[in-house]
């Protein structure tokens, strides 16, 4: 594997702060039950998580994803719409890139481990299926 994927390179990998969502969409598929989001970020030298969330109109939650350590910049990923909800309807996919950072906090005399969440950016698209 490649370590130095950006030698030679005109792009600029970004630090953990400046990651940021360059486009969000999402596409269904001609049969109505899947959907192709495509997320693109700028670079990273640390690849980030993320959190993807296909909803309905009603605000019922279909399908998530959840993505750890982004290894490219550039995402492709097929959700499904389940077999049992109605079609055709108005949906809405949610995204969140966020970093984990490990925190030891000590509780009652014990110490344990403590994951928090540091929120980078977030996206919202919406799409309807006829």
């Amino acid at each position: 594997m490649d370590n130095d994927k950006f030698s030679g390179s005109l792009i600029t990998p970004s630090v953990q702060d400046n990651i940021k969502i360059i486009s969000f969409a999402a596409e269904p598929y001609p049969d109505g039950r899947r959907v192709l989001v495509r997320l693109l970020l700028s670079s990273f030298l640390e690849g980030p998580n993320a959190t993807i969330n296909l909803s309905n109109e009603e605000n019922q939650e279909l399908a998530t994803v959840n993505i750890v350590s982004i290894f490219s910049p550039e995402n492709e990923i097929t959700l499904h719409i389940p077999g049992n909800k109605k079609l055709p309807g108005d949906y809405k996919i949610d995204v969140e890139v966020f970093y984990t950072e490990e925190e030891e906090i000590e509780q009652e005399g014990k110490k344990r481990l403590s994951f928090k969440q540091s929120l980078v950016d977030s996206a919202s698209t919406s799409f309807s299926i006829q």
